[in-house]
């Protein structure tokens, strides 16, 4: 007797429309690790991945099958995708021809009847019906008909498939196996005694696999059909040498520091090289503890609060790579944009040549959506609301991802930011209970006491104030003094300036009288200054004394590399700072500006030696400042707050980096003595905040309509328990044991609005949300505001409106009443707007934006930011926006930050109005695919004829999109056409060039391809 054997498991594809899989190729390698240590003289084969194409699978299994004799055994496993009508889908297999490129169920059953072999064992660990996320590839081609399992099994034929033809074959979150093959390996390896027989395990397999789905929410019922004469016998499964070659032990075991022990565990040497060459100290010692004491690379879950620049991001690094090593995928989940796109660009550097695939998602049209949707990545990053919006609407992500790394974790106490934070971490813990369980690496800033923040998330902590680059905090009065604490701990006084040094410079005194020869002593020691300052205008300004006074060199390299079009009017501030070695940094300059400012202020030869900048840099972008300069200490506009000193520190922190300094210094600006020793009292000296959460009671609708969006259904009584999941929740109920009872009769009145407002349905004692009612609990909405929407676009007909009313209907959502707007508050100067937006478009909607207003002015604002949108969408120039709509330029005044913070704002609720849209008005596809459009030309501030100029491959500006419109290109093969002078003129000379190169195009040529 021959027993042979044939393991197939498919993770990839060659298809980018078949999502991958994350346990597959591991359930065949286990498989055919145990078999083959077990049994001596099994013939077997192990095809996974790129081996295991149509041509290998059919002819290693109907090959097989065709050429048995009497006595042969033959075992045919199978971990992947099936397909709803009846086909296993291997690496190669073209989604459009399955037929041809799938491996069917029919020859395989063809392939059963005809061998001569006594018997037969086929495991099916894949499924044939549509409920992503499965084990399914899904077709829009064929009918989802069931196949035929009869041809499969029979005499001498065992079939045991994951589940029935009505059900889906699910992954097991933390094995990395699917549910029929985890309980295979359990039942034929852990048996008493020394065999095991089919058909007597079978109903163990069951009892497993079905235990194993109830835990994890799911329903899956594994078939066994057929039998043997006699039984099919096999020796209990031992793990043997090729078991432990497959799966090494994960531990890693103490480290010194030196990143060349990695390449000794496991770890790819291009990574490794690439670390020694970005890291040449190795790791410092807050690192040297996540290895060591907390296992952060054993798959170890991690709190780790540290100071700025204290080497924390390498922490959640290393996890990331260990996980990606280990064949999971890793999310970083970050607060704004910015980060997220500084992020993906040096992982793509540092990462891809080792073959690691990187994508973003952070809600503009280059993110990698699709890629991550059908796990076509290895890591992510992503900004805290698109992650938890796809996290809602695909289960599929949390169940494939080995790890989160959430930095940032401060946030959670951020008024704005934080219920996003909070309701990521609640589905993180939620998640647990179903046995999804990544490994999870919060990264924060110093805090003060944690309100038992760890205990609620089960996470150990990590804490130190040790940072590797000392940092020297004070505060500076106009008298030259600076009180501060050294390196050392102890409190020192000295004079900073000599008293003649401060003078007046204005009519009166200001920040400009210390920070002026403060920056002259610094820069003629070759420090690098970072001034903050709490206005974009202040910001501006100071860069542009600074640029006068100093008599620096021009920063020649970041000059060069500026764009050149659709300029505003603090671009040609800047160049005139640049003149003089110093920069700005704000949200009125393009992001191009702001990048090139960055890059060229990190660089040692960028020829930037100050950089005013507004508190947002402080945020975590990496800017390698040798002294912090923080000439206010409070917030303007609307909040008007002093800094926290959480926020405080955070700031403080941004000098001194390792490999730049080897000291920093933080310095606060004080006019007299007695205020300097207020702030260093408070600020130097201080404690941040505790961490406390966002929750408010006003807020509980909203809270609980988000929680209920994560979860199919609760008993009424129930819903109260949801709210302990929050931080919030869990404070206040170990605060006061009688909180849950305390909400009740509120939650008890929600319940009874969200079914009267069709967000919810009763089904016997169950309450679950509608479809409506999902989209708004997974939107960025309040529950208000939520309503606030479905009563304004019920009254619509949908197939008579323009999609872009919307646009203007969506300023009256209280989210967009919280994004400030620059609004002439005395005369009747800003009252031409409302006649603006009735002329651009119509009088229903400039009416549609009297409603729920609190006052004239909020009106008058919803009117600006409308009919500014409209005009940014229909590219308009920035500088002719500015001017516009700023009535002077010290009331009422528009910059391009302001312009991008209501066009971006507008961007993001508006996606949310689409989902809830998209639930309203099903059966009318034309105008959701008008919101599509739309969407995208608030990103790129395009009309509708330039929008198909961003499928050009090269990333351009605004400015270059409208220029190459006006130059008469509608698509990118227009643009292929231009004579290289005139590309030139449109998107500059290096521009060109490489679009040029890209589409492999000659002056005066054509091009093969068909978009550059």
């Amino acid at each position: 007797m021959a027993l042979k054997a044939i393991f197939v498991g498919i993770n990839k594809h060659r298809d980018p429309a078949i999502p991958e899989l994350s346990g597959a190729r591991r359930d065949a390698t286990a498989l055919w690790a145990l078999f083959t240590d077990t049994m001596d003289g099994l013939a077997a084969r192990l095809l996974v991945d790129e081996g295991a194409t149509y041509a290998a699978v059919s002819e290693a299994i109907l090959g097989t099958l065709e050429v048995a004799q009497e006595e042969d055994v033959i075992v045919i496993s199978f971990a992947g995708h099936g397909s709803p009508d009846g086909s296993l889908v291997l690496f190669d297999t073209d989604g459009t021809d399955l037929s041809g490129t799938a491996l069917s169920m029919a020859a395989l059953a063809d392939a059963f009847k005809s061998t001569k072999a006594r018997a037969v064992l086929c495991i099916l660990d894949c499924c044939f019906s549509g409920q992503a996320p499965a084990r399914v590839f899904e077709t829009v081609a064929r009918p989802r008909n069931a196949f035929a399992l009869a041809g499969v099994y029979g005499e001498g034929r065992i079939l045991l498939a994951a589940c029935a033809t009505s059900e889906a074959a699910w992954e097991q979150p933390g094995t990395g196996h699917g549910l029929l093959t985890y309980a295979t390996i359990e039942a034929l390896s852990k048996a008493d005694g020394e065999s095991v027989s089919f058909p007597e395990v079978a109903g163990e397999i069951i009892r497993l696999a079905r235990v194993e789905a109830e835990r994890i929410g799911v329903t899956q019922t594994p078939v066994f059909l057929g039998n043997v004469q006699g039984g099919l016998i096999f020796p209990v499964l031992k793990r043997g040498d090729n078991f432990v070659a497959a799966f090494p032990a994960v531990s890693v075991p103490q480290m010194s520091g030196s990143f060349a022990e990695f390449a000794e565990h496991g770890f790819p040497s291009e990574i490794v090289d690439q670390w020694t060459a970005d890291f040449p100290h190795g790791l410092n010692a807050l690192q040297l503890k996540a290895v060591n004491e907390h296992g952060v690379l054993d798959g170890k879950s991690l709190l780790v609060v540290a100071p700025t620049s204290s080497g924390k991001t390498l922490i959640g690094e290393l996890a990331a790579i260990q996980a990606v090593t280990a064949g999971k995928k890793a999310a970083f989940l970050l607060p704004y944009r910015a980060l997220v796109n500084e992020k993906f660009e040096d992982f793509s550097q540092r990462y891809g040549p080792a073959g690691l695939r990187v994508v973003r998602c952070s809600g503009d049209a280059a993110d990698g959506v699709g890629p991550v949707l059908s796990g076509r990545y290895d890591l992510g990053f992503f900004t805290y609301e698109t992650f938890l919006n796809l996290a809602l609407g695909s289960p599929r992500l949390l169940n494939q991802l080995g790890l989160v790394v959430l930095d940032e974790g401060q946030f959670i106490t951020d008024p704005n930011r934080g219920i996003t934070v909070e309701l990521i971490f609640a589905l993180l813990l939620r998640a647990r209970q179903r046995g999804i369980q990544p490994q999870l690496v919060v990264l924060s800033a110093v805090i003060g006491n944690l309100n038992s923040f760890d205990r609620w998330l089960d996470l150990p902590l990590l804490t130190s104030r040790e940072r590797p680059v000392p940092l020297i905090e004070g505060v500076l009065d106009r008298c030259g003094t600076f009180q501060f604490v050294d390196v050392d701990g102890t409190t020192k006084t000295e004079a900073l300036l000599p008293p003649h040094q401060v003078v007046q410079r204005r009519d009166k005194p200001s920040s400009q009288d210390v920070i002026v020869p403060l920056a002259k002593q610094l820069v003629a020691k070759g420090e690098k200054l970072l001034v903050f300052r709490n206005m974009r205008g202040s910001a501006q300004g100071c860069a542009r004394y600074l640029s006068k006074e100093l008599g620096l060199p021009p920063a020649t390299a970041v000059q060069e590399v500026l764009p050149t079009q659709d300029l505003t009017g603090a671009s040609q501030v800047l160049r005139e700072c640049l003149l003089g070695g110093t920069a700005f940094h704000n949200t009125n300059l393009l992001r191009a500006e702001r990048e090139a400012i960055e890059r060229g202020y990190r660089s040692p030869d960028g020829g930037i030696h100050v950089l005013a900048a507004t508190t947002t840099l402080a945020a975590g972008i990496n800017t390698p400042a040798s002294t912090v300069v923080l000439a206010e200490n409070e917030f303007v506009g609307e909040d008007g707050r002093p800094f926290t000193i959480a926020e405080y520190k955070n700031m403080a922190g941004r000098a001194g980096r390792l490999g730049y300094n080897e000291i920093g210094k933080a310095i606060i600006l004080a006019d007299t003595p007695i205020e300097r020793a207020q702030l260093f009292q408070k600020y130097v000296l201080g404690t941040p905040e505790d961490v406390t959460s966002s929750f408010q009671q006003r807020d509980l609708p909203t809270w609980t309509l988000r929680l209920l969006s994560q979860v199919r259904g609760l008993r009424g009584n129930e819903i109260p328990g949801l709210l302990v999941n929050t931080f919030g929740g869990f404070t206040a109920s170990r605060a006061n044991p009688q909180w849950i009872k305390s909400v009740e009769t509120d939650v008890s009145a929600l319940v009874t609005r969200l079914l009267q407002a069709g967000l919810a349905e009763q089904d016997g004692d169950l309450i679950h949300l509608t479809l409506l009612g999902r989209a708004c609990g997974s939107s960025s909405l309040s529950f208000e505001s939520s309503l606030r929407l479905i009563e304004l676009m019920r009254q619509l007909n949908a197939a008579q409106t323009d999609p872009f009313h919307v646009l203007g209907l969506v300023q009256v959502l209280a989210e967009m009443d919280a994004i400030y707007t620059p609004v002439m508050r005395r005369g009747r100067s800003e009252s031409v707007r409302a006649s603006e937006v009735a002329q651009r478009y119509g009088h229903a909607v400039m009416h549609g934006l009297q409603r729920y207003c609190r006052d004239e002015f909020e009106f008058l604002a919803r009117c600006k930011r409308a009919s500014l949108l409209h005009d940014w969408v229909e590219g308009t120039p920035i500088d002719v926006l500015e001017r516009h709509y700023s009535t002077t330029p010290f009331q009422g005044a528009i910059g391009y930050g302001d312009i991008i913070r209501i066009a971006d704002g507008a961007r993001f609720h508006l996606r949310s109005a689409h989902q809830i849209l998209s639930t309203l008005f099903p059966d009318q596809p034309a105008f959701l695919a008008g919101l599509d459009e739309l969407l995208h030309r608030l990103e790129f501030g395009l009309p509708a004829a330039a929008l198909p100029l961003t499928d050009i491959s090269l990333p351009l500006t605004r400015g270059q999109y409208l220029a190459l419109s006006e130059a008469g290109c509608a698509t990118a093969d227009d643009a292929k056409n231009l004579t290289l002078e005139t590309l030139a003129q449109c998107i500059g000379t290096d521009a060109a060039s490489l679009l040029r190169a890209r589409s492999g195009t000659e002056e005066g040529g054509r091009s093969s391809r068909n978009v550059l």
